[in-house]
């Protein structure tokens, strides 16, 4: 049994359970009419969240205090919605980040602020699940707040998303769509022309590139039988992706095994076949 303290929205209340536990329920409806006190219908509810980490406690207590309860309440929903839609539980650390980076992007809108995001075409070929899930949060936003977010902030709300998703924290998803950016920037460099961001061997790349990067983090070697071939056939694009791996290098300061060179190289190999 969850009794209300405090109505976000319609469809998200701060509550308490039999145990006196505060915690975050979210289900259609259930918010409508209700006051403090107020006993919510169990076979409404969709989600129940409770902040467990005592650090977490102590910051969404404060967002509660600065920031107002329907940012929150829809910030819960699209945490809700992802969840569903991934059907994977997100790090708890996102009901915070979310609701503080939507209040900020909405003041920051509002006082005619507007924050380029220099990796949005990246983010978007990357985490495409994540992307349509801010796409709807984004839409959400302005239907209920009447609100119109850029579309810069769909890929910083895909982010967070993805972020908590992975357990891998903003800050290191960031840094590592940076260092895509910039990988294919030096690709098209080297090759001497411009790489269509529509295209099936762009996006080919940048997941290639991203799960690369992902091995080389965790150490995980991989192994290419095709190595001496590619280094007699493909000398143009082994010498490229050789020096996209000293990149890689000096951004993660580990080293990026040949067979990982190789199947680069490869990638490489694609682009400079494209006429």
């Amino acid at each position: 049994m969850y009794r209300v303290i405090k109505v976000l929205n319609n469809n998200v209340c701060m509550a308490k359970d039999e145990k006196d536990t505060e915690c975050i329920v979210v289900g259609k409806g259930i918010g409508f009419g209700k006051r403090a006190g107020d006993i919510i219908e169990e076979d409404k509810l969709e989600k129940v969240f409770y902040v467990q980490e005592n650090t977490n406690k102590i910051k969404f207590s404060e967002l509660m205090e600065k920031i107002r309860g329907e940012v929150i309440g829809i910030a819960e929903e699209i945490i809700a919605m992802a969840e569903r839609t991934k059907g994977k539980k997100l790090n708890e650390h996102i009901h915070i980040a979310l609701a503080d980076h939507i209040a900020f992007a909405i003041e920051r809108t509002k006082m005619g602020i507007e924050i380029k995001n220099p990796f949005n075409i990246e983010i978007n070929a990357l985490y495409k699940d994540d992307y349509n899930i801010a796409s709807k949060a984004i839409e959400l936003i302005k239907e209920r707040l009447n609100v119109f977010l850029p579309e810069d902030e769909t890929g910083f709300i895909a982010l967070h998303i993805h972020a908590a998703l992975e357990n891998a924290g903003l800050s290191t998803t960031l840094k590592n769509t940076r260092l895509i950016s910039k990988l294919v920037s030096t690709i098209e460099k080297q090759l001497g022309k411009h790489i269509d961001r529509d295209s099936i061997d762009y996006i080919r790349l940048i997941t290639h590139l991203r799960f690369a990067i992902d091995r080389v983090e965790k150490d995980t070697p991989v192994a290419n039988e095709l190595l001496d071939m590619i280094k007699k056939k493909f000398k143009k694009a082994w010498k490229i992706a050789k020096e996209i791996a000293i990149e890689i290098e000096e951004e993660l300061e580990k080293k990026v095994p040949e067979g990982e060179i190789g199947y680069l190289a490869i990638h490489i190999q694609r682009l400079i076949n494209v006429t």
